[in-house]
């Protein structure tokens, strides 16, 4: 089987001792494709020079909503027209978290909206980060449309998003938190999602799957993730790979 990670985070300090080994040992293990992620205007510069530097990484540019009070959609704008980006495939990490901070509800908000604009302009879909605050982004999402594809990533479904997705056909992507215990709440909704809107990532170096969880996580556990979700959804292992890789190729325009 062969693998992709749609999400993750090549370029954080916690690589700075052995980037080169890790992700060299990915590309040896079955994996095909990375996709790096920005969250601010500086790791969005970073992942579109990592892309740069090895053939099978593409990347994604963008401003968490952790970043909101020191980067703009204005500056993602500036980095795409100065940086060489032939290898950018969306805009994100962009959406909400109210997990931490909860009294700039507003400027989150406004962010996000300006970023799936931005994307439209662009002609690129957009990756959605959704934490305790899953309200807030289905209004906006639904309201806002993303004209060339929307992905949730480290998608934790609840009915309203399952709907949406099913309703425009929009994509998920799971990670190492579906092997967690507390993740057997939703696995009656991850049922409900087609194969065909699916895809997996790591978002390494966080959330790292059961059993490894408080070590770096990195691609290599790619195919833990894939056998939990193929348990939850009752499909076959090699049949799930096959879409799941399919979908992602097609979403990120990968070949």
């Amino acid at each position: 089987m062969r693998y992709i990670d749609t999400h993750a985070h090549y370029n954080d300090n916690a690589f700075d001792l052995n980037r080169d080994e890790i992700i060299n040992s990915c590309f040896n293990s079955n994996i095909d494709f990375i996709v790096n992620v920005g969250a601010d205007k500086k790791s969005s510069i970073e992942s579109i020079e990592l892309s740069n530097k090895y053939d099978k990484i593409y990347n994604v540019i963008g401003v968490h909503p952790h970043d909101v009070l020191n980067s703009t959609a204005q500056d993602i704008y500036d980095i795409y027209e100065n940086y060489d980006v032939r290898k950018t495939r969306g805009i994100g990490e962009i959406g909400l978290d109210y997990a931490f901070v909860k009294d700039n509800k507003d400027l989150q908000k406004n962010l996000f909206i300006e970023q799936i604009k931005l994307a439209n302009t662009l002609k690129l879909p957009i990756i959605i980060h959704s934490r305790d605050a899953y309200k807030d982004t289905y209004d906006i999402v639904k309201e806002n449309i993303a004209e060339y594809g929307v992905l949730f990533h480290c998608f934790h479904p609840t009915d309203e998003l399952v709907r949406l997705v099913l309703d425009r056909n929009y994509m998920v992507a799971f990670g190492g938190n579906i092997t967690y215990k507390r993740s057997k709440s939703f696995y009656e909704l991850v049922k409900k999602i087609p194969a065909e809107n699916i895809m997996i990532e790591t978002d390494s170096p966080y959330l790292p799957p059961e059993p490894y969880r408080g070590t770096t996580n990195s691609s290599l556990n790619l195919p833990i993730i894939l056998k939990k979700l193929a348990e939850i959804k009752q499909i076959d292992e090699e049949e799930l790979s096959k879409i799941v890789y399919d979908n992602s190729v097609k979403f990120f325009k990968l070949k």
